[in-house]
């Protein structure tokens, strides 16, 4: 389901979390990321382990860090209430992680995960985790590769116009973090869907959305190397390729599963 203004803010998103989740003497299990300890605890939580390998292992007040991959989740089967996840599903490996998720999660407890920008949309190679002369670059900010760069440029085509408008050792960075950075999972929204069917979870909600909530002003790159890309013949041409149908132009997704009760 199409849902324009998906593109929401972390608060927002956990707004939208507990309206579907009492969370009051709740088990959570939040994959990726750490909403602050003392909103969490004001909603009653009993403990919420934030599932991160980005951060350092630590324990305070109800919360538990926890520094293992989502895919390696080490709690017990049925030990939680809900799975929560803001802004990192498109780094993982998503068939692991949802088996994870229906492996801890209780009979009847609901997975909530919102995340984008994916590999399908306009700006889904999300340029971030990547420094460049002592600066950490983020893909809304540093517009430095125009639209479908990733999905519509081989590696020596994007090198080629990249180098034409910016230095050569940047340029070859952003083909790097295109081509074979392992941040980024590269999946498109009907790998996402295909995991969720076979994760043996039941769908609540799956809403998607192409809206893109910033500009994309490049550099001054040469024109004649620069392409016109029209989705629905670069879907065409990903359909061939992956032998299957694919979309192009999702980037945002809220997906909402629920373990069947027993």
């Amino acid at each position: 389901m199409a849902h324009r203004g998906l593109a929401m803010s972390e608060e927002e998103v956990f707004a939208d979390f507990l309206r579907r989740v009492d969370l009051s003497g709740a088990v959570v299990a939040e994959i990726g990321g750490a909403f602050p300890t003392e909103l969490i605890e004001q909603r009653g939580v009993a403990r919420w382990y934030s599932v991160d390998p980005n951060r350092e292992a630590a324990r305070s007040g109800v919360r538990e860090v926890i520094a293992v991959p989502a895919e390696e989740m080490p709690l017990p089967d049925s030990s939680v209430d809900a799975v929560f996840s803001c802004n990192a599903f498109q780094f993982l490996d998503v068939g692991r992680t949802l088996q994870q998720a229906a492996r801890v999660l209780k009979p009847g407890g609901l997975l909530y995960s919102h995340f984008g920008p994916i590999w399908s949309a306009v700006d889904g190679h999300q340029l971030e985790y990547v420094s460049y002369q002592g600066r950490d670059l983020a893909f809304w900010r540093d517009t430095l590769l125009p639209p479908w760069a990733h999905l519509a440029y081989d590696r020596a085509e994007l090198r080629e116009l990249l180098r034409s408008g910016m230095p050569e050792d940047l340029a070859d960075l952003l083909v790097w973090h295109v081509h074979d950075s392992t941040t980024i999972n590269r999946s498109f929204f009907e790998d996402y869907v295909d995991a969720a069917v076979r994760s043996g979870l039941q769908w609540c909600e799956v809403s998607a959305s192409e809206h893109l909530d910033y500009e994309i002003d490049t550099p001054a790159l040469d024109s004649a190397l620069l392409r016109e890309v029209e989705p629905n013949r670069l879907a065409a041409e990903l359909t061939r390729e992956r032998g299957r149908p694919t979309t192009v132009g999702i980037r945002d997704v809220l997906m909402v599963l629920r373990k069947p009760a027993a």
